[in-house]
Order: structure tokens, then C-alpha cells, then sequence
């Protein structure tokens, strides 16, 4: 996605967020709080130098942006663009196990999140099966490409970050695309649909549009529709400034 929107003409800038970039266990002292507040300096900081800034954020990145969005002048000049590909504001995917709800318990006892841990495991969030087959590969082979497991500290965060960000949703005011596959193995369509929802839930206010995969599993951005992911963005945002 990057490098096709930079052959485009975007200037396009990552953020490293804080326990990120290097071993899964640096996530343990890091929280969802802390998360949000680097995205919204990385954007305030890059107000001052651009006149446009689009954000665009996949999984948790999604909702780091949706959160952010609420929280800076995003938007207000009606150019900044906010796009959120397969936001996971609810943990109801096929994929997730239906004794999901008792983590809520664990969360109760530190040391045992603290000791935990959350490990990668097929499909990887890839339909296509032979993209699916390299994934593994790579797992087996112990490739440091991806994390293989996150400590379960880390999902607590997460459903803190979640429970932030359904809150207050209706403030953000840029123009927004949900792109979402409807068989998202983390996350269901409910998801997508309810943040296009509450953005839009004043009448003058329509400016969120959803994007609904049918070929995709979570990984929208590398699956069988990547190609289809691409062009819709790129329309969205329009040209270059």
C-alpha cells in the first residue's frame, strides 16, 4: 500500500508506536494510552508542515486513527481524509474462540496477563492459501518478519483502546472510508458498520462511506482484493496536493 501510493505522488510517513519495533515482551510496559497520544503528536506535528494530513490506519491502527481523529483538528479544513481498513471494534470474528469473554476475568488477576501470551495461528488473516503456506512457512522457520505471539497484557489494551474508541465517535468530522471484508476472521462487518454509523449519526453530517470485501480475510491489505484495496483508497484521496 505504501509504496504504491508514494508511485502516485503521497508523501507517506510512519510511525513507530511506543513497545513497537522490536521484541513482543517491550509491549508489557506500553499501554493503549500511550498509543494514542504518539498518533496524535505525529499528526498535530505534521500540521505544522502540511497543509493536507490523511490518515490511514489497519487493525489496531484503525482504531488508533479513529481515536487520534477525535482528538485534532482532522478534518476541519475539509481536505484531511481518515481511512480505518478492517477496524476490529469488536473481537466476533469466525476465527475467535466463543469462551472469548472470559479473558474479562483474567484481567482481574496482573501477574497471570503478565505471563500470558497470545500466539499467531492459521489462517493468519490471509484467504489466499498459497500467501497463507509462505506465512507458515516463515512461522516455522521463526522469521522475524512479524511478531509470533503477543503478551496477553497486550490484548487487555486492546479491548481498553476499544472500549475508547466506540465513545464519542459522532465528533469525528473528516471525510471517512471503512474498508472491511465481510469474512474478517477477527472481526465481523458489525464493526465497520458501526463506526460508519455513529459518524454519520447526525443528519448533516454523511461523511463516512463503507467499503465491503467479499474475497478478503483480515489482512485486506495483502489478500486476494489487495489490488481493489488499493484503487478505492487512492480514488478517495484524490490527487495529490
Amino acid at each position: 500500500m505504501r509504496s504504491k501510493l508514494e508511485e502516485s505522488g503521497f508523501q507517506c510517513i510512519d510511525i513507530l508506536l511506543p513497545g513497537h519495533g522490536g521484541q513482543p515482551a517491550d509491549l508489557l510496559s506500553t499501554s493503549a494510552d500511550q498509543w494514542v497520544e504518539a498518533v496524535r503528536k505525529k499528526i498535530e506535528a505534521l500540521r505544522q508542515e502540511y497543509g493536507t494530513v490523511h490518515v490511514i490506519g489497519m487493525c489496531m491502527g484503525a482504531l488508533l486513527a479513529a481515536q487520534a481523529a477525535k482528538m485534532t483538528d482532522l478534518g476541519k479544513n475539509g481536505r484531511d481524509r481518515l481511512i480505518l481498513l478492517a477496524p476490529p471494534l469488536f473481537l466476533d470474528g469466525w476465527s475467535v474462540p466463543w469462551y472469548r469473554a472470559l479473558r474479562y476475568v483474567l484481567y482481574q488477576f496482573p501477574l497471570i496477563t503478565r505471563l500470558l501470551r497470545y500466539r499467531e495461528r492459521a489462517p493468519y488473516g490471509v484467504k489466499n492459501p498459497r500467501l497463507r503456506a509462505v506465512l507458515q512457512r516463515k512461522f516455522g522457520r521463526g522469521d522475524r518478519f512479524h511478531y509470533g505471539w503477543v503478551p496477553f497484557r497486550t490484548i487487555q489494551e486492546l479491548d481498553s483502546l476499544r472500549k475508547q474508541v466506540r465513545e464519542g465517535l459522532e465528533q469525528i468530522c473528516c471525510s471517512t472510508l471503512l474498508v472491511h471484508a465481510v469474512d474478517d476472521e477477527l472481526t465481523s462487518l458489525k464493526s465497520a458498520q458501526f463506526i460508519r454509523d455513529r459518524i454519520n449519526s447526525e443528519p448533516r453530517k454523511k461523511h463516512a462511506r463503507l467499503m465491503v470485501l467479499s474475497d478478503s480475510y483480515h489482512m485486506i491489505c495483502i489478500d486476494n482484493e489487495r489490488e481493489e484495496v488499493f484503487l478505492n483508497v487512492s480514488k478517495f484521496l484524490g490527487t495529490p496536493a
